[in-house]
């Protein structure tokens, strides 16, 4: 399993401690520990679908309003598809993003460049072994 680059140094997301917890053995920050990133991960796709979804109800009034504003409903879902593939791959491959939390824009970008080369590198198909 190739790992990614470490992140974490290029945020400021550690307290100066960089001995181990002594509750856990981990290093660095609390956000970037696997359990807190896989919650991180999860609260993040549940408030992005949920943005989605407000956003599908707001363009449903639209169209009662106004007609031709149903031509917004492809423009949505490729959007929301875009945004939402990546977190998803992040759920899924966790040993991959391993210094990774999708709370971080940063590693947001990452796991979304990381994606979507695999995505076009193999006909649409991701694998643990393409990331």
């Amino acid at each position: 399993m190739a790992k990614g680059p470490n992140l974490a140094p290029l945020l400021a997301t550690t307290s100066g401690n960089t001995g181990p917890s002594s509750s856990s053995g981990y290093q660095g920050s609390f956000l970037l520990r696997p359990g807190v990133a896989l919650c991180c991960g999860v609260g993040v796709l549940l408030v992005t679908a949920g943005f989605f979804y407000w956003e599908i109800a707001a363009l449903e009034h639209a169209i009662a309003v106004f007609p031709p504003a149903f031509l917004l409903l492809p423009l949505s879902g490729i959007g929301a598809l875009a945004v939402l593939l990546p977190m998803f791959v992040f759920l899924c491959f966790r040993g991959d993003f391993e210094n990774t939390n999708i709370l971080f824009p940063s590693h947001y970008a990452y796991v979304f460049r990381r994606t979507y080369a695999s995505l076009a590198q193999n006909n649409g198909k991701v694998s643990k072994k393409t990331l």
